[in-house]
This record gives structure tokens, C-alpha cells and sequence, in this order.
């Protein structure tokens, strides 16, 4: 047997009747009473140990360059991440210094932050679902000018 359900079921000391329910050797139960709770348990969570995977020298070489060369990949996105926010901050803090160079009024508004704040109107989640009402058909059209006369 060399199917990973039927090890398993040997190793649980399990016996399968005609109908799929196993029935222990031992004569302990389960969860429930259900020995069949074991045997799910063991097929789904228990996994055969890996044998450990052994490179060449050479290929050892080969992984080795590809992890660097990986990471100073990634090293670079995140520095060029970090400086990309860095100029979006800079930006902003110069448009809020000629804000407040022009007029204190609109800079001091566009500093406060509104308590409450109305889901629909300033909180609204983007969707891709539809509206409820795709159409309203009861709607008069409207004049066109090529219409008027």
C-alpha cells in the first residue's frame, strides 16, 4: 500500500469496514465517540517527514549568487520606495507652507480634522459591485437642443 491514506489508516491501527468507517484495533474512541476523527486528523495534519534536500557544491554556488542577487532586488525597491515617500512628504510640506504663506484661513482648515465623519459621503468603500437600481426608466428624458425649436 503506498498511498498516504492507507499508510496513515496502518498507522493509526485502524481497521476500514465495507461501508468507509474505520474501527479501531485498541478499542478507544475519539471525539464523539468517532474514531474516524483520528484518521482525518492523521491524513490531513500529519505529513511525512521531507528528507533534507542536498545541493552540489556548484548548485550550492548557484542558489547562493540567486539569494544575493534577490535581495539586493528587493533592497533596492525598498530604497527606492523609501525615497519616493520621502519626496511625496517634502512636496506636501512645501504645498502646506505656500498654503499658509497665501491664505492662514484655508491653512488652518486644511489642518483641523473632521470628527464626524458620515459613512456614505466621506467614508464610502470602493466596490465593484453594482447599484441596486441599474436604470431608472421612469426618468423623463431630457430636451436636447437639436429638439427645441
Amino acid at each position: 500500500m503506498s498511498s498516504p491514506f492507507a499508510r496513515s489508516a496502518l498507522k493509526a491501527n485502524t481497521l476500514m469496514r465495507a461501508g468507509g468507517a474505520p474501527m479501531k484495533k485498541s478499542g478507544g474512541t475519539s471525539l464523539n465517540g468517532d474514531a474516524r476523527n483520528d484518521l482525518i486528523k492523521k491524513v490531513l495534519f500529519d505529513a511525512p517527514a521531507r528528507p533534507p534536500v542536498r545541493l552540489s557544491p556548484e548548485e550550492m554556488t548557484r542558489h547562493e549568487t540567486i539569494e544575493r542577487a534577490w535581495k539586493l532586488v528587493r533592497q533596492q525597491q525598498k530604497q527606492e520606495q523609501t525615497e519616493g515617500l520621502a519626496r511625496k512628504f517634502e512636496m506636501m510640506r512645501k504645498a502646506n507652507a505656500e498654503l499658509e504663506a497665501t491664505s492662514a484661513q484655508l491653512f488652518k482648515h486644511s489642518q483641523t480634522k473632521e470628527r464626524h465623519a458620515v459613512f456614505p459621503r466621506q467614508l464610502r468603500t470602493l466596490t465593484d459591485t453594482p447599484p441596486k437600481q441599474i436604470w431608472n426608466y421612469r426618468q423623463p428624458a431630457a430636451a436636447t437642443p437639436a429638439t427645441k425649436a
